[in-house]
């Protein structure tokens, strides 16, 4: 009986996030000894203690990526020069960052990705039942599903045992005057004051190309990506186009985008963006360059291309 007690109260305050004085009052226990059975449960062995992802030798690098781009907080992943472990070595990262660091009340906005997917598929299930989590770009008719916007939201609520909140608009519309009028609904307006709601985001990076998800998954068009690349435009952040310097301002496309705008992602208080892959090392410098970056994680064969000089 004793054991299944200290199972119980590993089930309490690991995967539920119990407080330790919330288990002392559900017990009738003082909170040392409620304490004393937590301390005991690793040697018992019914929990095991894993730090995931952080290798340490990177504190240099990540210092001079904090300096140079005025960051609060860089985090850089070993990736043993390798495309697939970069990515899940930086979810992993992410994942143990987002677990640490998400609190009771934060309303935390997420976009679209295959990194992104990763992260909250390692995430561990923790009761934050008091956040809220927000779609804060339009839906993607393409692709696979555990990508999209909607279902990293849902599924990030449900690692959060938390509501999640859906933006059931197209990510990007092919005339100027839909967007207006979608903008005039309702259900639409309520979904981007939620946007501005948010006090925390998670984000990935894409670049500008023929190749980009953007454009192979037909949400913009070739011809899009020309008139863009033409203006400076080498990468996004939340679909939004950003040029090489960093700057955004008179974009073509902001008038066909449904998505949480580059202001809305600069009053954020912790705008986290998780990277990997180096041919976006460009968008990724352009990204970082727009001052609404806060928390960068990032693979270590990315982070030294985005900090080669160009």
């Amino acid at each position: 009986m004793e054991r299944n007690l200290h199972v119980k109260i590993a089930y309490w305050y690991y995967t539920l996030g119990m407080t330790q004085d919330e288990i002392a009052k559900r017990l009738s226990f003082t909170r040392q000894r409620v304490n004393q059975m937590i301390h005991a449960l690793p040697d018992m062995g019914i929990v095991s203690v894993n730090i995931h992802g952080y290798e340490r030798d990177h504190i240099e690098l990540e210092s001079r990526m904090e300096e140079r781009f005025g960051l609060k907080e860089a985090l850089v992943a070993t990736d043993y020069g390798e495309r697939e472990t970069a990515v899940y070595k930086v979810a992993n990262v992410a994942a143990q960052y987002l677990d640490e660091t998400l609190q009771q009340g934060d309303v935390i906005g997420v976009s679209w990705g295959k990194t992104l997917a990763e992260v909250v598929k390692q995430m561990s299930f923790r009761r934050r039942n008091e956040c809220r989590v927000v779609q804060l770009m339009g839906v993607q008719n393409e692709g696979k599903m555990v990508e999209k916007a909607d279902e990293i939201a849902r599924e990030l609520a449900n690692k959060l045992d938390c509501p999640s909140y859906m933006f059931y608009a197209p990510v990007v519309v092919e005339y100027a005057k839909t967007k207006e009028w979608l903008l005039r609904e309702r259900c639409t307006r309520s979904s981007y004051e939620m946007m501005k709601q948010c006090n925390v985001a998670v984000l990935g990076v894409g670049e500008l190309t023929e190749s980009s998800t953007m454009c192979t998954r037909n949400y913009i068009t070739k011809e899009d990506i020309q008139v863009l690349r033409e203006q400076g435009f080498v990468g996004d952040i939340a679909m939004n186009p950003v040029r090489r310097d960093g700057s955004y301002e008179d974009c073509p496309l902001t008038e066909r985008l449904l998505t949480s705008d580059m202001e809305c992602l600069k009053r954020i208080d912790n705008t986290v963006v998780v990277a990997t892959g180096e041919e976006k090392a460009e968008a990724i410098r352009a990204v970082l360059f727009t001052g609404c970056v806060d928390t960068l994680i990032i693979d270590e064969t990315t982070a030294r291309k985005v900090m080669e000089d160009q």
